[in-house]
């Protein structure tokens, strides 16, 4: 029951706060001299309203959220429909016509537009906004929301009236009561967060200010005359005055004319229904659809508009107002709606007897607590550099716009961005020859010449955007290589495998970078760029001497055949390897049968992955390469076997299938031992399988050491 009556509560002052913005909103457009409009104006908006809430209700993802016209809209057409005022072109009833089909032509075009986005599903880019700009952008929602209160208490406004016009002894008691009233309710809805909290102070700010008129002798008329309440409005309905000849007696050169301003309002709209759909994504911490919101916002505009209803999206106050309420799913927006088509056509008399203070009230307590949660309780969770873009925002929608103020804290995150970017370390690792190695199987004698002499080959991944802000910290940090202690660097590979993007300041120190590896005497060698960045510096450099390799792995395999060429050791023919060992221990006439001869021509497969064979492999001469599987159906080369090298062990060992395929790169000739009897072996000739077992075992030795050497220098 007690759910219930908070429903029912929240439903009908829903439907009072929707009425009463909606009828602001009228107002905005149709002032001054257009007040005579306004009646017509208001019936306009209030159908345009009940249209847009009801569609919002069944098209947004989040049915709780509730679709209204907004004030940025509302006082970019006041703007139009002043200018047709001065000009002084239109009057009478064509004057009117003319504001009305404009607001229509407003409202279609934006609603095209946010059907157009929603269904090429582009508002994603809404979920680019910084968390920063997000959180400004609500908390200068609250300061708007805090200032509107006071200017709908008082009857002013701060930018038409001054500030000293709040400050005369009537001003003070109109605003004065609200704001303590919307600070009171803050304070009650923190200390006390139960579901009727809310409600209870809501009906206590009432009842409080006829207890104020009370005290003050004020009768309702006097109250009235002073502005106390709402109204006085008309008795009768709000369309009287309002059909379809109005499209005739428009005039639609005028309404063509205002094209900039109709783009203005596409674009304001197509902004603030993003940043509030995201917004309100942070108030009730839930994840929306935005395709789906924006979309949905569209079709809700295109039908407003066809009944003159003003460009609307999603209303942050509003809806987190029913969200506290406790109104769920679709009966916020239909609240909203019933709201509007109740004044609209009941009439606006059972309004009049309602304190103006009261809705001014709710309106600054939902400014003060979107400020309290965005600027004081943020302030705790945010550093000091992104705190100040959230108070900023604010400041500057206040003094300027909020157009103006969204672009600000937009330049000021990405300023923020570029130096917090530019900071990263953009080396993904640093290693040498001595440690690294390509794909390519090596004799420990070739091994021992690469780990003595590898020092003098520098091998550098990158990682990341390379940008002006990264570009002139990496040329630096390659000088340190190419000038760091040990034994003198003579080749410095740079790795961009990893490299997401590279502008054009990252191209220019490359440039540099090759020169100063010509005075230094290290050549450097690049792999993994991307194809247009190789062909820019290909260009760019001329004659000068630069390895370009597709992959890290190619340049490796280039780095040691090179250091291999020069530093020949004098003992590696005479050093014995697992081929001799191996070969002189099945050859023996003791073991025959245990071992068989094979050959392979080029592109045959000696092993399938996956299959379960037991046999173990020694090349003895040509080349095999293993080729894994690397997703969506690709194959990638992991390592290739060249002579004197074992294959096929793993799996025995693991007692697993094969995990890679094996295929002769070149004609080859292999010696395949027939693991099946070994057993045997071991049995009736166990020296010689312990042989076997430890050359297997020394040789998976090395190349565990060498992976831990690696990991160690990835700082893993």
């Amino acid at each position: 029951m007690l759910v219930l009556v908070r429903t029912a509560f929240g439903a009908f002052f829903i439907a009072l706060v929707s009425a009463v913005f909606a009828i602001s909103f009228a107002a905005i457009v149709y002032t001054g001299e257009l007040a005579q409009y306004l009646d017509r104006g208001i019936g306009l908006t209030l159908l345009g309203s009940f249209v847009i809430a009801v569609m919002g209700a069944f098209t947004l993802s989040f049915r709780g959220s509730i679709l209204a016209p907004q004030d940025v809209p509302a006082i970019l057409l006041a703007g139009a429909a002043a200018s047709f005022v001065a000009s002084g072109e239109l009057s009478g009833e064509e004057l009117f016509a003319t504001i009305a089909c404009l607001i229509v032509v407003a409202s279609l075009a934006t609603g095209a537009a946010g059907l157009l986005i929603g269904q090429m599903k582009l508002a994603y880019i809404a979920r680019f906004v910084p968390y920063t700009v997000l959180a400004g952008f609500l908390a200068a929602t609250g300061l708007m929301l805090l200032i509107g209160g006071v200017n709908v208490a008082a009857g002013l406004s701060f930018g038409a009236d001054g500030a000293a016009a709040f400050l005369t002894p009537d001003s003070l008691f109109k605003w004065v009561p609200a704001l303590i009233a919307a600070v009171a309710i803050v304070a009650a809805t923190r200390v006390f967060r139960g579901y009727i909290t809310l409600p209870l102070a809501l009906i206590a700010t009432a009842v409080g200010y006829y207890v104020l008129f009370w005290v003050f002798g004020l009768s309702m008329a006097e109250a009235r005359e002073r502005g106390l309440l709402l109204g006085p409005f008309q008795e009768g309905g709000f369309l009287l005055g309002v059909n379809p000849a109005l499209l005739t007696q428009a005039d639609w050169v005028t309404v063509m004319l205002q094209a900039p301003v109709i783009l203005t309002i596409v674009a304001t709209v197509m902004i603030g229904k993003t940043l509030n759909a995201s917004g309100l994504e942070l108030a009730f911490r839930r994840d929306f659809d935005i395709s789906r919101e924006v979309k949905g916002v569209g079709i809700a505009n295109m039908v407003s508009a066809c009944v003159g209803g003003l460009p609307g999206y999603h209303s942050l106050s509003e809806s987190i107002l029913a969200n506290r309420l406790g109104l769920i799913g679709p009966i916020a927006g239909i609240s909203s709606a019933f709201g509007c088509a109740a004044v609209l056509f009941l009439g606006a008399g059972m309004m009049s007897a309602l304190p103006v203070g009261l809705f001014a009230a709710v309106i600054a307590f939902l400014g003060l607590d979107l400020l309290y949660a965005w600027l004081w309780e943020e302030r705790r969770r945010l550093s000091v550099r992104d705190y100040t873009i959230v108070v900023l925002i604010p400041i500057v929608a206040v003094s300027y716009s909020f157009l103006t103020a969204i672009a600000i804290g937009l330049l000021m995150a990405c300023v923020f961005f570029v130096i917090a970017y530019a900071k990263l370390d953009l080396i993904r690792s640093i290693s040498s020859l001595a440690a690294r190695r390509s794909c390519v199987e090596r004799p420990d004698t070739e091994l021992r010449v690469l780990a003595e002499a590898g020092l003098r080959a520098q091998i550098v991944e990158l990682s990341g955007f390379l940008f002006f802000g990264s570009a002139s910290v990496l040329r630096e940090r390659m000088q340190a290589v190419m000038d760091g202690k040990g034994p003198e660097v003579r080749w410095l590979a740079i790795d961009f495998r990893h490299v997401s993007g590279i502008d054009v300041s990252t191209l220019r120190v490359l440039q540099r970078l090759v020169s100063d590896g010509a005075q230094n005497e290290v050549q450097l060698i690049l792999s993994g760029l991307a194809p247009s960045v190789e062909a820019a510096l290909r260009e760019s450099i001329g004659t000068r001497e630069v390895g370009f390799f597709t992959s890290l792995d190619e340049a490796l395999v280039h780095l040691e055949d090179t250091l291999l060429a020069q530093n020949q050791a004098d003992d590696r023919a005479a050093e014995e390897s697992i081929r001799n060992r191996m070969e002189a221990l099945f050859t023996e006439t003791t073991l025959d049968g245990y071992a068989e001869q094979i050959r392979l021509d080029a592109g045959a497969v000696l092993v399938e992955r996956g299959a379960a064979c037991n046999d173990i492999y020694l090349l003895r001469s040509g080349e095999l390469k293993v080729a894994a599987p690397c997703g969506e159906g690709q194959t990638a080369i992991v390592a290739k076997i060249r002579p004197g090298f074992v294959v096929g062990e793993m799996a025995y060992y693991s007692g697993r299938g094969r995990s890679a395929d094996i295929v002769a790169d070149k004609p080859s000739e292999l010696l395949r031992i027939n693991m099946d009897r070994m057993e045997v072996l071991e049995r009736d000739k166990p020296e010689f399988a312990s042989l076997f077992h430890k050359l297997i075992a020394r040789d998976l030795a090395r190349r565990l050491n060498r992976t831990t050497t690696l990991l160690r220098d990835f700082g893993v």
